[in-house]
């Protein structure tokens, strides 16, 4: 697996488009904590996001030959996951209230569609840069921000003390602001605004 880190997203499409398993789960590892941030901005269920995203791999994954190039992949996979989750949420309002509050719930998330898909990108840049991380504290930060754990709850599942998990952490930290573009690092402050 080691070895497919080093390909191109081009690259790793055309494995894909040949049945290549290991860039396909090179891509799904890619795409995934974004792809289910941008879920959970249409779906309030919970797991249900995560269920879209794993069902829409698997039809990326069915339709492996259809794609070209990577500009596509993200279009496909941005575009069914929308559509999948419109059709939860649609299916989930109608079962509390059959009239109005499902007009004005769609026209709600259709007008945040566009910043929904560049939160989800500048998450995916916090993800690939926190991959980039030493183990540890690669370890830490991905159950701090992917996982939401608390100190306590990473030092305990990890062995470690809180204030190793807190050193580690503010590692991570100074090391991504370091890596990040400007948006990103912008909603790193978010995610982690009571470490700064």
């Amino acid at each position: 697996m080691a070895v497919y880190s080093a390909y191109t997203d081009q690259e790793l499409v055309a494995l894909l488009k040949q049945g290549d398993e290991l860039a396909f789960d090179r891509l799904f590892r890619k795409f995934y904590p974004a792809l289910c941030f941008f879920a959970r901005r249409y779906v309030h269920v919970a797991g249900l996001a995560e269920e879209v995203v794993q069902d829409t791999m698997v039809k990326l994954w069915q339709r492996h030959g259809d794609f070209d190039n990577f500009n596509s992949v993200k279009a496909f996979l941005y575009i069914s996951i929308k559509n999948a989750c419109l059709d939860g949420a649609e299916s989930e309002q109608r079962k509390l209230n059959r009239d109005t509050n499902w007009y004005m719930q769609q026209e709600h998330l259709e007008q945040g569609v566009e910043e929904h898909v560049i939160q989800a990108e500048v998450l995916m840049e916090i993800s690939q840069a926190i991959a980039m991380l030493p183990e540890q504290c690669r370890n830490i930060m991905r159950m701090s921000y992917e996982q939401g754990m608390s100190g306590k709850e990473i030092a305990e599942a990890m062995q470690i003390t809180v204030s190793t998990v807190n050193n580690q952490k503010a590692r991570g930290i100074l090391l991504l602001r370091k890596m990040l573009s400007a948006r990103g690092l912008a909603t790193l402050v978010l995610l982690f605004q009571n470490d700064w």
